[in-house]
């Protein structure tokens, strides 16, 4: 769930209430509808985030003024102009759906990573920078760390992503004579599985426009290749 960034930082993260819209920036780390909470249609400062993240949101909200979104994409860095002191922020892969990321912001403030919701593996460990994944010892740290921890006390032992795919993959070749496969995958940040599903069965995937909405508008957006018109297709996405 997202939190108010604390008192004396010129940002808020993923929070749109009024405490919030004191903040002189604002960015957004993905496009799930728990972070879009509150979100003005208008606002005096700009939202930071990624392309896929600012068009999802468009789509949910339509009555946000596009021009408010500023673009940085993964492993970018921009610099923010601020009266109280330039700082930068870096966007890297939060491993979670299309367009989330982690912000990584370095100023006098200090150094900052906040990562949203994430799925952190360790590919995306390696992929910061390596001053703040040194050994113990190290005089470079991170003063702030604000990490997702949704599953931090479950004592279940989650596969990664790619043994979660082919766990399906596998399901569904136990079955080569069904004649149709449903695929509850409609929820954003399921897109994997049915790229990977279309990837390995050569096959394309019907999605129904209307009662799939999100899930076809995402993958218009990240994969149109495997997604197909005709309705008799034997692999399907159901709710």
């Amino acid at each position: 769930m997202p939190i108010e960034m604390p008192r004396g930082l010129p940002f808020s993260v993923d929070t749109w209430t009024p405490n919030s819209g004191r903040k002189r920036h604002h960015f957004l780390t993905h496009a799930h509808r728990d972070h879009l909470q509150g979100l003005p249609a208008r606002s005096f400062y700009p939202i930071y985030a990624t392309r896929v993240t600012k068009i999802i949101t468009l789509r949910h909200l339509p009555q946000i003024e596009e021009g408010l979104f500023v673009e940085i994409e993964v492993g970018k860095t921009v610099l923010v102009r601020d009266p109280e002191g330039d700082f930068s922020v870096t966007a890297f892969d939060a491993n979670h759906c299309p367009g989330a990321v982690m912000f990584l912001f370095e100023g006098a403030f200090g150094n900052l990573l906040h990562t949203g919701d994430c799925r952190l593996s360790p590919d995306c460990l390696q992929k910061l920078p390596l001053k703040y994944i040194a050994k113990k010892g190290s005089d470079i740290c991170l003063d702030y760390l604000f990490l997702d921890c949704t599953f931090g006390r479950t004592t279940i032992d989650m596969p990664n992503k790619e043994s979660a795919i082919q766990q399906v993959i596998k399901c569904i070749w136990k079955h080569p004579n069904a004649p149709v496969v449903y695929l509850a995958c409609d929820l954003l940040g399921q897109e994997d599985i049915l790229v990977e599903v279309s990837k390995t069965f050569g096959s394309k995937i019907y999605v129904d426009k209307s009662r799939c909405a999100e899930c076809f508008q995402a993958l218009l957006l990240i994969a149109p290749e495997i997604l197909s018109e005709d309705t008799s297709s034997r692999f399907q996405v159901c709710t």
